[in-house]
């Protein structure tokens, strides 16, 4: 049972650190860290860096799909937005006025 949480904990911290922690480090991630080595005997940070050493192509495909990966963004955010919209207007408008 405590194998099972320590790997739940070990996974999600290394995806969190996967995310923002690697390029900035920040103090409380460290002492999350040396809190999971000291306690449960998992450091993260290694073994991280061992997979980078180990699939060192797989590291920069995941490197290359999260510089490329954007969040999502809502219809209105794009730029052509509000050209879309009129023209969808212009075409109900016309639809309206054909139906009449």
């Amino acid at each position: 049972m405590v194998t099972i949480l320590a790997k739940v904990v070990q996974s999600i911290l290394t995806m969190l650190l996967k995310t923002a922690a690697l390029k900035f480090l920040h103090p409380h991630l460290l002492k999350l860290d040396k809190w999971c080595e000291d306690t449960l005997g998992i450091d993260i940070i290694k073994q991280d860096k061992k997979f980078h050493e180990k699939y060192p192509l797989v590291a920069e495909r995941l490197k290359e799909v999260e510089r490329n990966s954007h969040p999502c963004k809502e219809l209105h955010e794009f730029e052509v937005y509000p050209e879309l919209m009129s023209r969808i207007e212009e075409m109900e408008r016309r639809l309206k006025i054909k139906r009449k």
